[in-house]
């Protein structure tokens, strides 16, 4: 009865994931007898030897397995690749306030108002770093944007 290399190679990896397992098996027996800091590595080399075992048991599990762990190291390396806008946050707008780099400023407060224009504390900071700026026109454009938002959200004054 002959075996077919697929098989051979099923067997191979049935072989190693059965090694890989007795050594997990042995190297945690001996960690137990040891000290804790003595144990780490034998600890360590032992999970890593399950790990391998599962991985060669069950080879459908490695593409997935290795997706998704890239992934994580991906989010975490680059954590707003899958946002479609920037975190809200004023501080380098407030920045260069202080610089007094009112154009970088007014910048910054338009990419807040591009990305969340509901944001109210965005509209009067370009309209006071416009002012600043002496860039009138412009604070009067996002003044009348800013009672157009307001207008909506608020009900109309009773008299």
């Amino acid at each position: 009865m002959r075996i077919r290399a697929k098989n051979k190679l099923a067997v191979f990896r049935w072989f190693l994931s059965a090694s890989a397992f007795v050594v997990f098996m042995l190297s945690m027996r001996a960690a137990f007898k040891m000290e804790s800091f003595g144990a780490a590595p034998y600890v360590i080399f032992s999970l890593g030897c399950l790990i391998a075992a599962i991985l060669l048991l069950i080879p459908e599990t490695v593409k997935p397995t290795c997706h998704y762990l890239s992934g994580r190291i991906v989010a975490f390396i680059f954590p707003d690749h899958k946002f479609s806008k920037p975190a809200l946050t004023y501080a380098l707008a407030r920045r260069y306030i202080e610089l007094e780099r009112y154009e970088d400023a007014i910048q910054e407060y338009a990419k807040i108002i591009h990305y969340y224009p509901a944001e109210t504390e965005a509209y009067l900071g370009i309209i006071s770093a416009s002012s600043l700026a002496g860039e009138t026109l412009l604070a009067e454009k996002y003044k009348k944007q800013l009672e157009k938002r307001t207008a909506h959200r608020l009900p109309p004054d009773a008299d």
